[in-house]
């Protein structure tokens, strides 16, 4: 009880704060403008022709302003809704190889195999859980590993209209897991175009169906998607996928200043999971269920011309239905006492429940000044028996509060200034403070000196995994015990200090954006051997289980570019390379550490338009060496091209295209994150109609 009344007390405080603030703005409010907020679906509605320099739109994730990227303060990256069509792919993660220095492998690990890696400037891992990952300003990433789960959440790749990427820490905006970077993901406005419309793809070891509607009651205007994915996984992996998707998104202006928005969102199925290999010995190959719900409510109000308010609130879950059964364990044990059964069954369910608030202010003190603030409640219970070793639930609270102030001293010099102060139950309370200096020395060409400071909380695994898998025997008094780990928790977070020079700048029908960095990272965690006692009666098998520990320091550094070339107005290309160095005394940090980001990493995407109706694709992507924590495995050198080629066509009151897409054209059988990874060629044809 004290949880939810600690919890439902700071919302009062939040609200009771803005509605002050509010009142007394609105009282000398003349007029409603267009909106400086949060990144939300509705927010993509308001992105205009002004908002653009160039090619290029402004930035609503990194600050939460509204912004240039020559005024924001970190790199970003924008993946449009072109460029996802142009590059053919059908897979979120996919596309975050179009940003430099990331790093994207399919289904990795032994655990949730059929999840992909993705990770930023090293530390990969199968359950990477340095990324805050955002839906419309919804968190994604899961409480138990930190990572995401990204093949069961409630999205297509033709929900999006644009994934802004934070290249680097954004903590002061988005809270501790913003450590290496912010992936934001809009979706489509439920005010785009009216109507239906229907995609098929059917390919190598994949097919897809779905559809969707768009259209207005009574002033609520509504977009409805659902349908059917089964994905076959890599060859020689047990990584099958069956997805069921349903999304429902509404908004309704209540009046001039008043904007009401809704979302839903399920998705269930089936995933392959396990692996035989000479390790493991419980969690085997099999088949586990999923399923995963949100609902979301937002209300935007516009207090004056120049000030803005967000009250946003959401429910998240994720549960999986997963019973595991061992080995034969009788050959691996003891002769005495004999075991009572060869087999044991382990209950590797997991409900995950995320309920947070959130308020947000936008305003301008002065003609020069922009400043956004707000707060935050959140609370996540999980339920994990397996990894926790207790059949309760438990409760992890978070609260947060925010302000950024953007400085306009005059035409050329910016400054951006922002904190985040986050208390939480592992860690306590943390500053992330970032400031930047923008300098524009032509309208062209501008320069980013910026510091940006983030920590990471350890996730339940780090802080909390005391799995204790018994074991009976045919004796009454004496029983094995099998455990990995026995985390003693109180650990402390990481913590990373960022530094960074950027270059943004248009020569001739060039985009250039460039930036160094230095990232200072402390506290890494890492495991080692402890031991335990156990309870009387119990006997323990096996190693000694690990206990996560604070270990020692890294530096991160390095260069990276994309570029943007438009040759004509129906020939595009875009180049990225990235060149990361990761130094540190290994000894003290997790094994391969220093070696788990590829060297060099570069990617080109060719798109031309032939005419109005056909249109084509091709993308070069290359990665040098790598050894990705945990279940990784060394990987060397490979290179993948892809190639796209698309027609546009009417069929009576229709409009449609067909497309056909070739993964891996050269059928390389190269390897991702691990030598059990391995990818070769995969051909998809598409077909959509729209009426």
């Amino acid at each position: 009880m004290n949880t939810y009344v600690k919890t439902f007390a700071l919302e009062l405080l939040l609200l009771a704060s803005f509605s002050q603030v509010l009142c007394a703005e609105e009282a000398n409010a003349n007029g409603v403008n267009e909106k400086d907020a949060w990144p939300t679906a509705a927010a993509s509605q308001n992105v205009t022709e002004d908002d653009y320099l160039g090619e290029v739109p402004k930035v609503l994730t990194v600050s939460r302003l509204s912004q240039s990227k020559a005024d924001s303060p970190s790199a970003v990256t924008v993946i449009d809704r072109e460029t996802i069509r142009a590059s053919g792919i059908v897979d979120i993660p996919e596309l975050l190889r179009l940003v430099p220095g990331f790093y994207v492998a399919k289904n990795a690990g032994f655990i949730y195999n059929s999840n992909d890696t993705v990770s930023y400037h090293g530390m990969a891992s199968a359950y990477t859980g340095a990324m805050q990952v955002l839906i419309n300003g919804r968190s994604v990433y899961t409480p138990l590993f930190g990572g995401v789960l990204w093949s069961e959440l409630p999205i297509t790749v033709d929900d999006i209209e644009r994934i802004e990427i934070t290249r680097g820490p954004n903590a002061a905006s988005y809270g501790a897991n913003s450590f290496l970077g912010v992936i934001s993901i809009i979706t489509k406005d439920a005010t785009e175009a009216k109507g239906s419309s229907v995609r098929l793809t059917h390919g190598t070891g994949r097919n897809e169906a779905f559809y969707r509607y768009v259209g207005d009651i009574q002033d609520v205007n509504f977009r409805v998607s659902t349908g059917y994915r089964e994905d076959d996984g890599l060859d020689n992996r047990n990584d099958f996928k069956r997805t069921n998707i349903l999304t429902v998104q509404a908004d309704k202006h209540l009046d001039a200043s008043n904007e009401i928005g809704f979302e839903f969102g399920v998705t269930n199925g089936d995933r392959a999971d396990g692996e035989y290999n000479n390790r493991e010995r419980l969690l085997l190959p099999r088949t586990r269920g999923i399923s995963s719900d949100y609902e979301l409510i937002r209300w935007r109000h516009n207090v004056s011309d120049d000030s803005d308010f967000l009250l946003q609130a959401y429910h998240a879950y994720h549960g999986a239905e997963d019973e595991a059964t061992s080995i034969n364990l009788r050959p691996i044990f003891p002769a005495n006492p004999p075991l009572l059964a060869s087999t044991i069954s382990v209950n590797n369910a997991i409900d995950l429940d995320r309920y947070e608030i959130e308020a947000q202010h936008t305003f301008s003190p002065a003609t020069n000044w922009r400043v956004v603030w707000g707060g935050s409640v959140r609370l996540d219970r999980t339920y994990a028996p397996y990894w926790l070793g207790t059949n309760e639930t438990d409760d992890f609270n978070l609260q947060r509060l925010f302000g950024h102030a953007e400085w306009r001293i005059n035409d050329q010099v910016l400054m951006n200034l922002g904190s985040m102060i986050e208390n939480n139950d592992f860690t306590g309370t943390e500053v992330s403070p970032r400031a930047s200096l923008n300098l524009k020395f032509t309208p062209n060409h501008a320069l980013r000196f910026g510091i940006s400071t983030a920590t990471r909380t350890p996730n339940y695994i780090e802080e909390k995994f005391n799995d204790a898998v018994l074991i009976p025997t045919t004796s009454s008094v004496r029983t094995y015990l099998f455990k990995r780990y026995a985390d003693k928790g109180n650990l402390d977070p990481e913590k990373i200090v960022s530094k960074e020079i950027g270059y943004l700048g248009q020569v001739a029908n060039f985009d250039i954006d460039a930036r160094i960095f230095n990232d200072d990272i402390s506290h890494i965690l890492i495991s080692e051997r402890v031991n335990v006692t156990t309870p009387t009666g119990t006997i323990l098998v096996g190693t000694l289980p690990n206990n996560y520990i604070n270990g020692g320091d890294a530096e991160v550094r390095g260069f990276e570019t994309q570029l943007k070339y438009r040759a004509s107005k129906q020939t595009q290309i875009i180049a990225n390379y990235s060149f990361v160095k990761i130094n540190g005394n290994q000894a003290t940090l997790p094994h391969d550490f220093t070696s788990s980001m590829p060297t060099n990493t570069f990617c080109l995407l060719f798109t031309h338009q032939f005419d109005s109706n056909w249109d084509a694709s091709y993308a070069y992507y290359q990665t040098s060496a790598v050894n990705a924590l945990g279940d990784g495995q060394p990987v060397g050198l490979n290179r993948r091209q892809d190639i796209r080629v698309a027609r546009k066509f009417n069929l009576n009151h229709a409009k449609g295209e067909v497309s056909i897409a070739v993964e891996n054209l050269l059928d390389h059988h190269y390897h991702e994150f691990a030598l059990y990874n391995t990818l070769g060629r995969r051909a998809l044809i598409n077909l959509e109609l729209n009426f």
